[in-house]
């Protein structure tokens, strides 16, 4: 005869939380291997990306340099939303899983309880035990699925501000030398991919 597939047996002791909890496993999991792709196709395409909005602002060069800045905060706006992408989603899933695993928690010690009520006989501290052990198994596995969800939404978070940052910081220099250029104050800015010419540009 085949054999049928089954679940593992800690699963199923998860109870009506099992399949909920598994969901947000697989979210966070998803959600990770995403935001590490992407981390890593940045950091090999960082020149490339700077090197568009620098594009962006050198077409914007002769414009006044509040403008100019008002379009390099609505460029790195629009980049602030990949760069953080999925970051809620994992802070959700860390604040829902110990919730959900309190809640399989709760309806696990009420379902140990009505077993022992239903006893008619003696009831011994391994049946009690049993019990309450099953129940907490929704907790733990919730906890095991919160800590690593914020813990990665803290990091992502930092990673792609500090990317942000860092273009912020460039354009900025790069819009600064367009106006000290437009004063005969410097030399014409770098605008190539890469290079941080904008406070070198002041000081020539």
């Amino acid at each position: 005869m085949p054999l049928e597939p089954s679940l593992p047996d800690w699963f199923a002791q998860l109870g009506l939380m099992a399949w909920p909890l598994a969901a947000c496993s697989v979210v966070v999991l998803a959600v990770c291997l995403e935001r590490t792709v992407f981390t890593l196709r940045c950091r090999m395409g960082r020149d490339a990306a700077y090197g568009r909005l620098a594009d962006a602002m050198n077409a914007h060069r002769t414009a006044p340099k509040l403008v100019r800045d008002e379009v390099a905060q609505l460029m790195l706006g629009e980049l602030e939303r990949a760069f953080t992408g999925g970051v809620k989603l994992l802070r959700i899933i860390g604040t829902i899983s110990p919730m959900l695993g309190l809640l399989g928690t709760i309806l696990g010690i009420i379902s140990a309880f009505r077993s022992i009520a239903a006893q008619t006989g003696p009831v011994s501290p391994n049946m009690i035990a049993e019990g309450l052990w099953e129940a907490m198994l929704t907790t733990a596995v919730g906890l095991m699925i919160a800590l690593p969800a914020l813990l990665l939404a803290h990091l992502f978070k930092h990673l792609g501000e500090r990317r942000l940052a860092d273009m912020a910081y460039r354009l900025n220099c790069l819009s600064l030398s367009f106006e000290l250029e437009a004063h005969g104050l410097a030399e014409p800015a770098e605008t190539a991919p890469g290079r941080r010419r904008g406070v070198k540009g002041v000081a020539a």
